[in-house]
């Protein structure tokens, strides 16, 4: 029987289900020779002592009383008193489903062992007969095997279900598939589908765990969007894999993502908490069988791109494909190049306005290989924070920076500030003031010698941690400078609510500024806005003369852009900043 049918047929049913243990006349024959019992003393004569089981079960606690421990009771204390083999046998198996159901419902084992001594064998009462001895031994050992039967199979049970929802996981799929796909078996058309559910903003919980009723309610939903024909595995925590035996072409296919999308367009309620999930899709269809090995993976590949490219459902593609290889291949050639040491720091000159003499610079990060690749460095720190090395870099960035700092200002006599960029994720770590400042007394700079920037789109949020972690910073002497202003939406906010030095005005305002009287009007106000909060201006973006005319217009006295310098290494740097320097 292929699993599939298996999984149709309720073997996805609920863990600490009922197990079928069932013993063969042949085995209790050969186990019974075991204990020196012969066929024809098990089918002689049973005495069952009720007035000792009628006390054992009044002394039993009501905690400890359940169903199967019950009917237990009643199997010993009905024992017929002759039998043949084959109902000596059927009776033994009842006793092994109710004791194994008992012990499921956490009775204890002294219970069952108490209650099997109440049967005696022969005309001899109690124990003190040698029958009747061999015949406990034997049900004890019957009892102990069966047991340990139950115990493996809800160990094996665990490794293949989900622990909540009871589903198969992703063992079972894969092996599903597999049978599906030997040669052996029928042809089979399949698809597969795989569904993310991510938790919304808004969401108002007590706790910041998922109850486990959150898995089983989306499961009960899910099971509503497909048809007959299906098998539900769950991969991991909100992460479930449907396989359908059908080949679904697209239209069906978004047909199907619609309906599911539509089952969770509500609000998932118990227990005073309320949720709203949304299901990201990742679909493997119209595969071929001799592909069908694959199917998990193009699956997981589809979803993940729905989960980075911030889309509701992807279908499997090559090319979806391809790009997830390149994304790992960069991925590794970024880390190796970090680990390796091969990342390099460039310096931007700021000039002060309106002599053009240098006055500091921004270190922005450069990769050799970067080039050649097409790689910008905003994408190489996105890839060094997904592969997890976000906190690390951080730490050689500040210690980088600060030795930069030293070699400029005490090592070659440069009266410049150097600029760095801090990670929004920076912010979370209470650890980040104490370390800026570590650093920057071991490489002998002052606070003043460094202007921390935070890009506005990249505060994820203003809260106890990222307030405290900020204002640290700010009483230890280091100033704060607020990059991309205007190009976020809470601008204002953030220039009421924290301590910031500088702003620098967005490149995307002042490259065209000469061209743009709307550009030179927003340029004006927003450093008249900053002046007016005694903030110091710097922009970004001049790239030719007639920008730089109006910037000082407008009278700002910091500026940045290429009509003054690239990025250059930092021998250049220190060659153009002495040449530019106001000695």
């Amino acid at each position: 029987m292929r699993l599939l049918d298996r999984l149709e047929d309720g073997e996805q049913t609920p863990y600490l289900r009922t197990l079928d243990i069932e013993y063969t006349a042949e085995h209790l024959a050969i186990k019974a020779t075991q204990y020196q019992l012969e066929m024809h003393q098990l089918q002689g004569t049973y005495q069952a002592d009720v007035d000792a089981i009628e006390a054992l079960y009044l002394a039993l606690d009501n905690e400890d009383k359940n169903d199967a421990l019950e009917q237990l009771f009643v199997d010993i204390a009905t024992w017929p008193s002759t039998m043949s083999w084959d109902a000596f046998c059927i009776r033994i198996n009842t006793c092994i489903a109710h004791w194994v159901q008992a012990i499921q419902a956490n009775t204890k084992l002294t219970s069952i062992t108490s209650l099997l001594r109440c049967l005696a064998l022969g005309h001899a009462s109690g124990t003190g007969s040698t029958s009747t001895a061999r015949l406990h031994l034997y049900l004890f050992e019957i009892l102990s095997e069966s047991l340990h039967t139950y115990e493996q199979h809800q160990i094996h049970f665990l490794l293949d279900h989900d622990a909540i929802t009871n589903l198969p996981n992703t063992h079972l799929l894969i092996q599903a598939i597999a049978e599906s796909a030997e040669p052996s078996s029928a042809p089979v058309e399949l698809s597969l589908i795989s569904i993310r559910f991510l938790i919304e903003r808004g969401t108002n919980t007590i706790s910041p765990t998922l109850p486990p009723a959150l898995s089983i309610k989306i499961v009960e939903l899910l099971t509503t969007c497909f048809p007959s024909a299906h098998s539900l595995f769950q991969s991991g925590a909100l992460l479930f894999n449907v396989l359908l035996e059908k080949s679904i072409q697209p239209p069906q296919m978004n047909l199907l993502i619609a309906k599911i999308q539509r089952c969770f367009e509500q609000v998932i309620p118990f227990d005073h908490q309320a949720f709203i999930v949304t299901p990201v899709i990742g679909a493997a269809i119209q595969t071929q069988p001799n592909d069908y090995v694959h199917m998990v993976e193009h699956a997981r590949i589809a979803l993940n791109h729905a989960l980075t490219s911030q889309l509701d459902a992807v279908i499997y593609t090559q090319a979806i494909s391809d790009e997830a290889d390149h994304q790992k291949k960069l991925e590794l050639d970024i880390t190796d190049a970090f680990n390796n040491e091969d990342l390099e720091l460039y310096l931007q000159p700021i000039v002060g306005l309106p002599d053009g003499h240098c006055v500091g610079a921004e270190v922005l990060l450069r990769w050799p290989s970067a080039k050649s690749k097409g790689i910008y460095p905003n994408v190489m720190v996105e890839i060094i924070n997904k592969v997890g090395l976000g906190k690390m870099f951080t730490r050689w960035l500040i210690h980088s920076v600060c030795r930069l700092a030293h070699q400029l200002i005490n090592q070659n006599k440069l009266s410049v500030y150097l600029t760095l960029n801090l990670r929004a994720e920076d912010l979370y770590d209470k650890d980040l003031p104490l370390l800026i400042l570590q650093s920057s007394q071991f490489w002998k700079i002052k606070p003043q010698d460094l202007i921390l920037e935070i890009t506005e789109n990249g505060i994820l949020e203003e809260n106890e941690t990222t307030l405290h972690t900020i204002q640290q910073m700010t009483d230890h002497g280091f100033r704060l400078a607020l990059d991309d202003f205007g190009t976020g939406y809470s601008s204002m906010a953030r220039l009421r609510n924290m301590p910031i030095s500088l702003i620098k005005i967005d490149q995307s305002f002042v490259r065209d500024i000469h061209l743009s009287d709307k550009d030179f009007r927003m340029v004006q106000s927003m450093a008249s806005l900053a002046e007016s909060l005694d903030k110091e201006v710097l922009v970004e973006g001049v790239e030719n003369e007639a920008a730089l005319q109006l910037i000082n217009q407008i009278g700002i006295t910091k500026a940045q852009g290429y009509y003054f310098s690239k990025p250059m290494p930092f021998d250049e740097f220190v060659q153009w900043a002495k040449i530019n320097s106001a000695s």
